[in-house]
């Protein structure tokens, strides 16, 4: 079950609706749903998987508080002209990297997609993830980093257990 941590106070389905004016679309029911409660969080797990990509990280659901320095709105219009037409930003990963929603091939069903900021060409910055909202929170998971605690030796001689 995945966790939101650091949400933004809840959002009516008013601000939902601004946003989707402004980019002119209707986001899927199970989106809204979750961005009325969660936006500007972060979900626990939110590592993901997609097209040969192990590890990607959904660091946080973009905001519809306008006030936040994650908000939806922003967000676009920072990116809007790098972004292939019909794709718009709905999450962040740690790396400059969004998660969308394109409705570039169904209109009143959109996929999500990662956009790669790296990527010059519109083309290759965008590889598809899966087919809904609910499918890509279905597929976050806990990373396993292989780390091993090591005991160190400390100046003294002595040995202290710590993380390193």
């Amino acid at each position: 079950m995945v966790k939101w941590l650091d949400t933004d106070e809840p959002v009516k389905k008013e601000d939902i609706e601004h946003v989707e004016k402004e980019f002119g679309i209707r986001f899927p029911i199970d989106y809204a749903e979750y961005a009325m409660q969660n936006h500007g969080g972060v979900p626990d797990p939110n590592y993901f998987d997609f097209e040969g990509r192990k590890g990607a990280v959904f660091e946080r659901l973009l905001s519809y508080d306008e006030t936040q320095p994650h908000y939806i709105l922003k967000e676009y219009h920072w990116i809007k002209t790098r972004l292939p037409r019909k794709v718009y930003p709905i999450g962040s990963d740690p790396f400059g990297n969004y998660i969308c929603f394109s409705y570039r091939e169904n209109e009143s069903n959109p996929c999500i997609v990662f956009w790669d900021h790296e990527k010059t060409s519109p083309k290759t910055a965008i590889s598809y993830v899966c087919d809904s909202f609910s499918e890509l929170i279905s597929k976050l998971y806990e990373a396993d980093t292989g780390y091993v605690p090591k005991i160190v030796e400390i100046e003294s001689g002595g040995l202290l257990n710590r993380l390193v």
